[in-house]
C-alpha cells in the first residue's frame, strides 16, 4: 500500500532529503504538474503515536517550504501508487483550484471558551437561576422539573454564547482569505474556528485577536499555529476519501 502525505505543485522540485514514517523513503505520484509525496506502507500498524504524528507533520512542513501544499490527513492509505496517480488525474482541475487557494496561506485555529465552561452539567450552580416548581408538585415531579429546568438554562447558555463567538468569529474572518466555524461541535462544549491567512499577515492577525479578545472579556480566545491548511483542503480529502483507503487506528 502507499502512505499519502500531500499534495502539491512543483513537481520537478527535489522532495526534502527526511524519512517518511517508518523512515520509508519519499517518493513522487505526478500527473501533470500537481504531485502527490507518498511512502511506502508495508502492513505495519498506525497507532497515532506521537512520533507518527510528527513525522508526519514534519514531511508536510518540509514540503510547505518552496511550494503550494494540499496537506493529507495523518493515516490516508491508498492501495497503490497506480491509484494515487489515477485519483490526481480524476480530480486533476479542482486540485489546482485548492493549490492556488492555499498557495501563500495558513490556517490559524481558534478556540472559543466561556468562563463557566469546564463545569459539570451536574453543578447545581449550573442551573442557580432557574425558577422552583409550581407549589404542589408531587415529589416524585421534582426531579423531572429540576432536568428540565436545567436543560433549559444551560440552552439558554449555549445560545448566548453562540452569539457571542459569531460576532469575534464575523470580525477575525473579515481578516482572513477564507474560514469555517464549527458552531455544532459533538462534545456541545468547545466552539472552534479555522482561519486562512496569508504567511505575511500572521501578525496582523494575531494582533486583530487580541483586539477581538479585548472587546470580548467574557470570551477565552485560544489561538493556535500557523498550521499547514487542513481545514481548506477540499479536492484531495474527497478524493481519497472516495477510494479504497484506511485510516490510522
Amino acid at each position: 500500500m502507499t502512505y499519502v502525505y500531500a499534495i502539491a505543485d512543483r513537481p520537478d522540485e527535489p522532495l526534502p532529503s527526511q524519512s517518511g514514517l517508518h523512515d520509508e523513503a519519499l517518493a513522487k505520484v505526478i500527473c501533470r504538474d500537481v504531485v502527490a509525496v507518498v511512502s511506502a506502507f508495508d502492513g505495519w500498524r498506525l497507532s497515532k503515536a506521537e512520533d507518527e504524528l510528527w513525522r508526519h507533520e514534519e514531511v508536510i512542513e518540509a514540503l510547505m517550504s518552496d511550494r503550494a501544499v494540499l496537506p493529507m490527513r495523518f493515516g490516508t492509505l491508498l492501495p497503490s501508487r497506480q491509484r494515487v496517480g489515477d485519483l490526481l488525474c480524476e480530480a486533476y482541475g479542482a486540485l489546482v483550484k485548492d493549490i492556488e487557494r492555499v498557495r501563500g496561506h495558513v490556517e490559524i485555529g481558534m478556540r472559543f471558551l466561556t468562563a463557566s465552561e469546564g463545569r459539570s452539567e451536574d453543578d447545581p450552580s449550573v442551573a442557580s437561576s432557574c425558577r422552583l416548581p409550581p407549589r404542589g408538585t408531587r415529589p416524585g415531579s421534582v426531579y423531572l422539573w429540576a432536568k428540565v429546568a436545567r436543560d433549559r438554562e444551560l440552552q439558554d447558555r449555549r445560545r448566548a454564547k453562540l452569539s457571542l463567538v459569531r460576532a469575534a468569529y464575523e470580525r477575525l474572518a473579515s481578516h482572513a482569505n477564507a474560514s469555517r466555524l464549527d458552531d455544532e461541535p459533538d462534545d456541545r462544549q468547545e466552539t472552534s474556528a479555522a482561519f486562512l491567512v496569508s504567511r505575511d499577515r500572521i501578525v496582523s492577525f494575531r494582533e486583530v485577536v487580541d483586539e477581538v479578545a479585548n472587546a470580548h472579556p467574557e470570551l477565552a480566545l485560544l489561538c493556535t499555529g500557523p498550521w499547514p491548511p487542513y481545514s481548506f483542503v477540499n479536492a484531495g480529502e474527497r478524493a481519497t476519501s472516495g477510494s479504497d483507503d484506511c485510516h490510522a487506528a
